[in-house]
């Protein structure tokens, strides 16, 4: 039977991605650069966690996530951090916010 991301061992890993209006690229950038700043320093459950930027295209971003299991990816997104930044990082964004789950090997 195949592994769920509830009892994966190796923890639970994002991908989210998302493209900024026109004009709106570098302060999308400090508000994730903020953003993962918080995240690495208030949350135990997160083993990494990484802002990247498309080569090439500075209104495309990618966050690079990786949690110990289930329940602190869940966690993460109940923080005060996520809440507050949330509202302003979706009024930044031209399209909906991407994210795929996966489970580490």
């Amino acid at each position: 039977m195949g592994k769920t991301l509830r009892d994966t061992e190796g923890g639970v890993c994002a991908v989210l991605r998302a493209e900024t209006k026109p004009g709106a690229d570098e302060e999308c950038a400090a508000l994730l650069r903020d953003l993962a700043y918080r995240v690495r320093a208030e949350e135990p459950g997160c083993m990494s966690y990484v802002v990247t930027r498309a080569l090439g295209s500075p209104s495309h971003f990618a966050v690079h996530a990786q949690f110990e299991d289930m329940d602190a990816f869940n966690e993460h997104a109940e923080t005060e951090h996520m809440s507050r930044m949330m509202p302003r990082l979706r009024g930044l964004l031209a399209t909906p916010i991407s994210m795929e789950l996966f489970f580490a090997l």
